[in-house]
């Protein structure tokens, strides 16, 4: 019993001086405080120089084709159609001076020959009253020889006075019958010149039979068919010239600063800021682009009131004298293109990426590739670059990573971004990179 005891008080006892034990030598065992080794966090991030090179400032707008003159053929008399060109189809080019169709002008010939014919009665109406009017004349001729004998009769007391007095109420008829044949021309040529009036017009409503195209044209729209009745004001069918295609590209007022004070001025132009600038219209398909040479025609009239935006109409020759089937359409109605303004070169100009501005501050890598937040002046923006004046030199490394956060001074791990810069260099030069055309026709479908 007295083992089994002592085992009991042991198994007590044991955990305790182990306890003991363990607290007597703990802060012995403790190992001493390890230095920290880790060095200061790096970031990435990818930087370019900025460019210093010419520049000309552009703008993009966009706008609907619409012709310069359309032509709409309207009815100017009325009768049956007996005749339709072949070329009179939507769609066809029809050469100024083609014959397109013909109302039927027997009516309007028949009109002429009853105005000829009452203009030859006229005719003859005064050859015979000129004809009367000389014998009246030579007829008072007599009458006034005779009263002069007699009045010389009278005066010697041969002559009785109611012969004399006889004498003058005859000479008096003659006056007026003289004077109404007078009267009777003056009153046929009045006639003759009304009757011409409406010969005139007769001869220009048998003409009017005849449709034939004023200028060159491209028809749109046909309402009319071979013995199909036209009426008077009725529209036959409508075509758009061929000459010269108009796009009214609206801008932010903004945007078309930096062209208009980039453009050298011109005493001879009415409105120097606008006019002249250079002018490219761009249609972009989904396998290629193409573009047209165009000028400022003029500037809108007013600006919008909800985009505060301002419509320049640019002009563009011969829309379709380059056509080519399957490669370059003409520039036809209803077409939605790009149109691109640009200055005056502005000579050679600090130019970095648009996006590596963040409210007027730019990311730069000092000499120890620290981050250096610099303040900028900018002179202008486009759409995907701007050109400082302030802030900024050829050699400095510009960041084009976003950071997030950007800490004054914070240790950055610099790579050189060779695809930007060549983005950027594109865009000034007003090439663009497939990345960049594959996004804006994306936007544009949008």
């Amino acid at each position: 019993m007295k083992f089994n005891q002592w085992v009991g008080r042991g198994v007590i006892f044991i955990p305790i001086v182990l306890g003991v034990i363990i607290v007597l030598l703990a802060p012995k065992l403790k190992s001493p405080p390890q230095k920290n080794n880790d060095s200061e966090f790096v970031t990435k991030v990818r930087f370019i120089n900025p460019l210093f090179q010419e520049v000309s400032p552009k703008v993009l707008g966009y706008g609907i084709s619409e012709p310069s003159k359309n032509w709409e053929m309207v009815a100017e008399v009325s009768g049956r159609i007996t005749w339709v060109s072949e070329d009179l189809k939507e769609g066809n080019i029809i050469v100024k001076g083609t014959k397109l169709l013909t109302i039927d002008d027997s009516e309007y010939k028949l009109a002429l020959r009853q105005v000829d014919a009452q203009i030859h009665m006229s005719k003859v109406h005064a050859d015979t009253t000129r004809q009367l009017l000389a014998i009246e004349q030579r007829s008072q001729s007599l009458f006034k020889k005779e009263i002069s004998r007699q009045r010389k009769l009278k005066e010697k007391g041969l002559l009785a006075a109611s012969v004399l007095e006889i004498a003058e109420r005859d000479l008096i008829k003659a006056d007026v019958i003289l004077q109404g044949l007078k009267n009777t021309l003056s009153i046929n040529k009045a006639e003759r010149e009304t009757l011409q009036v409406q010969r005139e017009q007769a001869e220009l409503d048998l003409a009017r039979t005849q449709i034939i195209a004023p200028f060159d044209v491209r028809i749109v729209n046909i309402d009319a068919f071979e013995a199909q009745f036209a009426n008077k004001g009725q529209l036959l069918f409508s075509a758009d010239a061929t000459d010269k295609t108009e796009i009214e590209a609206r801008f932010p007022i903004g945007q078309l600063r930096p062209l208009i004070a980039s453009k050298r001025p011109n005493q001879s132009e009415k409105h120097p800021g606008a006019l002249g600038l250079e002018a490219i219209v761009r249609l972009r398909t989904s396998t290629h682009d193409i573009e047209w040479q165009a000028k400022v025609d003029r500037v809108g009239g007013q600006i919008d009131r909800q985009t505060q935006t301002l419509g320049v109409i640019v002009v563009v020759d011969d829309p379709y004298g380059k056509a080519r089937p399957g490669e370059r359409p003409p520039l036809i109605r209803n077409t939605f293109v790009e149109v691109e303004l640009r200055g005056q070169p502005k000579g050679k100009q600090l130019i970095v990426p648009i996006f590596s501005i963040h409210e007027n501050k730019i990311y730069l890598l000092d000499k120890e590739n620290r981050l250096d937040i610099r303040k900028v002046k900018i002179a202008f923006t486009q759409d995907r670059y701007a050109v400082l004046v302030e802030g900024i030199t050829a050699k400095d490394k510009l960041i084009v990573s976003d950071l997030m956060p950007a800490v004054q001074g914070m240790l950055l791990k610099p790579i050189a971004d060779k695809k930007t810069r060549n983005m950027l260099i594109m865009e000034v030069l007003g090439q663009e990179s497939p990345v960049q055309k594959n996004k804006e026709q994306k936007d544009i479908s949008k």
